[in-house]
């Protein structure tokens, strides 16, 4: 049995509603940017936002699928993890499981390492058809790292939710994300972070949970 939103999240985004001037946007798409919107207190993110066509429609199909959920914080998957129990029990893993305890922090990041294990593990077990949903709110060196294994010929993921936060290398690692072809959503710029990108993912859950895609 599908579990409603609570009635205060309802009414905030009757609130965000009100206060958008949305067009060009699908019902799944305004749904992530309430989503986002509301998680941040942040209007302005709505000009940030980058969706690549049928990113959102390609990560539905993998949700519906039994697609896992990877995430580059532990904070983002308890961020997801509750959504993905009470739509579709989606598998919610966090990369830095498979990191390093400890690393030469000069040469690389503990998450960049985790990234690459986790996808190179993904790989190995034969899973092929249906990709993971992959969550950044953090780490631009993971979408890096994540992006270096696609182009070098690994699985691409079902879609790149890429909103990392902060300024040494965030912009730069977003801009090569839109630049790939790697279904993706974007918050363009520094901004982003784990519960926004967190948002996104549950918008997407609930979006996947309904057999038309709508969100409730």
């Amino acid at each position: 049995m599908k579990i409603p939103e609570h009635p205060i999240f309802l009414e905030s985004v009757e609130y965000i509603r009100s206060k958008l001037a949305i067009d060009g946007l699908d019902q799944v798409q305004q749904s992530i940017l309430e989503r986002i919107i509301h998680s941040s207190g942040d209007f302005s993110l709505q000009s940030s936002l980058r969706i690549s066509h049928s990113a959102c429609e390609d990560a539905i199909k993998a949700l519906q699928n039994g697609a896992k959920i990877f995430t580059d914080t532990y904070m983002a998957e308890a961020a997801i993890s509750p959504m993905a129990k009470r739509t579709l029990n989606s598998d919610v893993q966090c990369i830095l499981g498979l990191a390093p305890a400890s690393i030469d922090s000069a040469l690389t990041t503990r998450s960049a390492i985790g990234m690459r294990n986790t996808w190179l593990d993904f790989e190995g077990q034969d899973n092929l058809l249906n990709p993971p949903v992959v969550v950044i709110g953090s780490s631009p060196t993971a979408l890096i790292a994540l992006l270096d294994l696609v182009e070098a010929g690994y699985k691409m993921p079902s879609v790149i939710i890429g909103m990392p936060v902060g300024f040494i290398g965030v912009s730069e690692s977003k801009l090569r994300l839109l630049k790939s072809e790697c279904p993706h959503i974007v918050l363009e710029g520094s901004k982003g972070g784990a519960s926004i990108a967190a948002a996104a993912t549950n918008a997407l859950l609930r979006a996947a949970e309904n057999q038309n895609g709508r969100i409730t």
